[in-house]
């Protein structure tokens, strides 16, 4: 039987590379399984809070909730206890502070690194890597980690040269599954949901496409 992780931690330096957009997903996704969700949202901005909130509202029987928790010191206090209370923590991380990040990887159990295509933001991801790799040193195998490509225009990026400017590193891979660039993840917090909740096909392919994302990063925890 696989293990599940209890906490995942959407993470990234650089802002605008997707971090709320898969961690409301990710939160929606499993809630939608049955499983009892919280959506850490670490950002100042609080837009993840908002949005699981608005969530919520259409969508009463989900069991899912929200809370901000933007200081490193009860963010480490918190996610532990969380995690006892929840069946999974999903925490949407901020961009450009390091103490935070930090607080966020000596809790999770799997790091989900989500980057735009252009080799100039593959590269720049180094700087969560490198406290991925500090934070593993001391927790031994945690967090496991994965790079997923986001906002991608189709047939712009291969694979090949994404994993070149990013380094061969098999204990953070580069997972295979593509985040395409598609209206409806633009639309859904406007509409209160997510891909998960929309009606039409173009949903429903943007939707396959977390569905492969999430199966793709248990399979990378259990691995």
């Amino acid at each position: 039987m696989e293990n599940f992780p209890g906490i995942i931690a959407f993470v990234n330096q650089k802002g605008g590379v997707g971090k709320s957009t898969g961690a409301v997903h990710a939160a929606d996704c499993f809630a939608r399984q049955g499983k009892k969700v919280v959506l850490v949202d670490a950002d100042a901005q609080q837009s993840s809070f908002q949005w699981v909130a608005e969530l919520n509202e259409s969508y009463p029987d989900l069991k899912l909730s929200s809370q901000a928790i933007m200081n490193p010191e009860d963010l480490f206090d918190k996610l532990q206890k969380l995690a006892e209370e929840y069946d999974l923590v999903v925490v949407d991380g901020p961009a450009k502070s390091n103490e935070i990040t930090k607080a966020i990887l000596a809790r999770c159990h799997l790091a989900l690194i989500p980057c735009r295509e252009s080799i100039v933001e593959l590269r720049s991801s180094g700087d969560v890597l490198r406290l991925i790799r500090q934070v593993r040193e001391l927790r031994g195998d945690l967090p496991k980690a994965a790079i997923f490509l986001t906002q991608v225009k189709n047939g712009t990026v291969l694979l090949r040269e994404a994993r070149e400017a990013l380094g061969d590193d098999p204990a953070i891979p580069l997972m295979e599954t593509i985040i395409y660039d598609r209206q409806v993840f633009k639309d859904a917090p406007g509409q209160a949901t997510t891909v998960y909740g929309m009606a039409g096909r173009p949903a429903k392919d943007a939707a396959q496409l977390y569905d492969a994302l999430f199966t793709e990063a248990l399979k990378i925890f259990n691995g």
